[in-house]
């Protein structure tokens, strides 16, 4: 790594990616999730199922209602859309410098939203659908502006938490298999910020397809620990 950055900028540009793909993508499926049960009882399934992937712990008391909000809007959740734009925020106030006032303001802007709308505890979750467009924004902003280590930091965070998402989710394996792709792209361009025993293990689980169809919750773990441990900031 050049050592001109930091390791605490490092860790903040790749950590930016990662909460930004995460709130993007988190949207997503909430958005998803309400969709299906919003003509089902207390009690339902689907959205408890997305907290459970989430690694949220849900509580056989809370309504739907409740846990969309707690979801949404609690700032001391860490697990909450708010959070994780306050902590894309809180590294994108350190980096604004490097990432140019234009990509800083939509995420200002993501901040400003979700704030207002925890204000009257908005439940229609559509008033939430210009934070998809202020992130897909600011990673158009990214990708015209920014460039060199300080776009693959961001980058790899974005890759790393969209296979994360692809896997906790449930997505095709294509889908998985083309992220892993892509990122390894980048290992061929900035070599040093990957752990090479945990990249030569996440490698191994994801061209293997027969254990993604047999055993799948199995693989899912294995995949989602060695994410944790593959990048060295």
């Amino acid at each position: 790594m050049n050592a001109i950055l930091s390791a605490n900028k490092a860790n903040r540009l790749f950590w930016l990616g990662r909460y930004a793909e995460r709130g993007y993508l988190m949207l997503h499926l909430m958005r998803r999730a309400y969709d299906e049960v919003i003509d089902v009882p207390v009690g339902e399934v689907p959205y408890s199922d997305f907290l459970k992937k989430m690694d949220v712990y849900v509580s056989n008391e809370m309504t739907t209602s409740y846990q969309m909000m707690e979801q949404l809007y609690d700032p001391d959740k860490i697990t909450s859309l708010r959070s994780i734009i306050e902590m894309m925020m809180d590294n994108a106030i350190v980096l604004r410098a490097d990432i140019f006032s234009e990509s800083f303001s939509y995420i200002e802007l993501c901040r400003d939203l979700i704030r207002a709308k925890a204000e009257v505890r908005e439940t229609n979750i559509s008033e939430l659908q210009p934070i998809t467009d202020w992130l897909l924004a600011f990673w158009g902003c990214i990708r015209e502006r920014v460039h060199g280590e300080t776009y693959s930091l961001l980058e790899i965070g974005r890759l790393l938490e969209h296979l994360d998402m692809c896997v906790r989710f449930d997505y095709k394996y294509y889908r998985i298999e083309e992220t892993w792709e892509t990122l390894k792209r980048c290992k061929e361009t900035f070599p040093d910020v990957f752990d090479a025993v945990e990249f030569k293990r996440l490698e191994g689980l994801i061209s293997d397809k027969t254990q993604y169809t047999e055993d799948f919750a199995g693989y899912k773990a294995n995949v989602l620990s060695a994410i944790c441990s593959l990048v060295l900031v």
